[in-house]
């Protein structure tokens, strides 16, 4: 019989294996300017979902499989970002992103597969995400949680 922790870990794994965030090479925009995700730390402040400063509340760290594909949508006017296709951008999962949509008032010019990454990460703030290169993404913390919750073996758009 499993414990009560263990449990939770069960559907929390699954509904992991559904997401990767962000590798460890993402660059949030902060108050003092961009900063790599895995030097930032709860208490910390990034620039957030709605353009304010806001406190990061958690951070998660996961260890990936050298096989997790990420995304790196690179836009017209030069800015790029890195993440799992299940992490939303502006609401909008990546791997629902087009090359020529508007995301945020770019222009999506590139979408690019790489692989090879060992570690990602994703932070909670005190609204619905954060900025990299000045663009809205979300935190999946709360997503991720929920589906862990309802035992959530597939998320759909």
């Amino acid at each position: 019989m499993l414990g009560p922790l263990a449990q939770l870990a069960v559907p929390a794994a699954s509904a992991k294996l559904m997401f990767a965030c962000l590798p460890s090479s993402a660059s949030i925009d902060t108050p003092s300017g961009p900063r790599g995700i895995e030097v930032l730390e709860p208490g910390d402040s990034v620039i957030g979902f709605d353009g304010q400063p806001v406190g990061i509340l958690q951070k998660h760290s996961y260890l990936e499989e050298t096989r997790t594909e990420f995304l790196r949508i690179t836009f017209s006017d030069g800015p790029s970002i890195e993440l799992c296709g299940m992490h939303r951008v502006a609401g909008t999962r990546a791997r629902s992103i087009k090359v020529g949509q508007t995301i945020d008032g770019r222009v999506v010019s590139s979408i690019q597969s790489r692989f090879g990454e060992t570690r990602s990460y994703d932070l909670l703030t005190e609204d619905a995400g954060y900025r990299i290169a000045g663009v809205r993404v979300n935190s999946m913390i709360q997503e991720m949680q929920a589906a862990a919750a309802s035992g959530l073996r597939s998320i759909r758009d």
